[in-house]
């Protein structure tokens, strides 16, 4: 018969052993899901990265302009301020558009692969007053709006800017280049090669006030240095005279002599 002491130290044992045996095969079952996970991982193929988008520098003009060949110019009118009357920019617009030769111009819309509608704007920029009021300052220009005629939805808008400067022949030379101007815009849409002169009147503009403010400068330098010559000869004059007559104050002598 085993002693008591023995029997206990020996179930103890095997309930330590029985233990260490669940721990090794949780362990080893838990090692062996892991291993799998890790094969399938490296079997399953990776997806390919996303392909990359290329942004275009600048946004594409609508081919139906490029590809069109005869249009329909629209005159939609002039603002109040404009330099000139619709009639008048309808007719420069026309014979420039004419004169190019790249479009044929129909005489009705039916007819036109694009339309081209003519508005003369005056939009106010700035505004001034002074003691005799407040003025408003116009930016007159050539706007000119390229719809498609069977959705007449608008695929461009172009404007050229109108300067006022000088007088009639100097005015009429500006609103020429304006036309010019607008032309050369609808013939980079159109992919035309613009010449060297077309291309030096797009940044071509009037100098208003240079040649007037150093002509306005000069005069009022001249004219101050003649106001300050006569101020200091009268000056000089009256101290002559002054100086005279102390002189004959004290020597009724000197004053009787005859003057040289």
């Amino acid at each position: 018969m085993k002693p008591a002491g023995s029997t206990t130290l020996h179930r103890a044992l095997r309930a330590i052993a029985a233990v260490l045996s669940f721990a090794i095969l949780f362990n080893q079952s838990a090692r062996a899901a892991t291993i799998h996970q890790v094969a399938a991982t490296a079997q399953t193929p990776q997806a390919p990265p996303p392909p990359k988008v290329s942004v275009p520098s600048q946004a594409p003009v609508p081919t139906q302009i490029a590809a069109a060949r005869t249009i329909f110019l629209v005159n939609n009118g002039a603002d109040a301020n404009f330099p000139i009357t619709a009639q008048d920019a309808y007719n420069r617009v026309y014979a420039a558009l004419q004169a190019w030769g790249h479009f044929q111009l129909v005489s009705s819309p039916d007819q036109a692969d694009l339309v081209f509608q003519l508005r003369d704007i005056a939009p106010v920029t700035g505004v001034y007053g002074d003691r005799a009021g407040t003025y408003a300052i116009n930016s007159p220009a050539f706007q000119l709006a390229i719809k498609d005629p069977k959705s007449n939805v608008t695929l461009w808008t172009v404007n050229s800017p109108v300067q006022i400067a000088g007088r009639k022949a100097a005015r009429a030379h500006w609103l020429d280049i304006a036309v010019t101007n607008l032309v050369s815009r609808v013939k980079v849409l159109a992919n035309q090669q613009l010449d060297e002169t077309e291309t030096a009147d797009l940044t071509t503009y009037p100098h208003y006030h240079g040649t007037g403010f150093a002509i306005g400068l000069i005069a009022i330098t001249v004219g101050a240095a003649v106001a300050t010559g006569l101020i200091m000869k009268h000056e000089f004059d009256n101290k002559v005279s002054s100086q005279n007559a102390a002189l004959c104050a004290q020597n009724p002598f000197f004053c009787s002599l005859p003057t040289p």
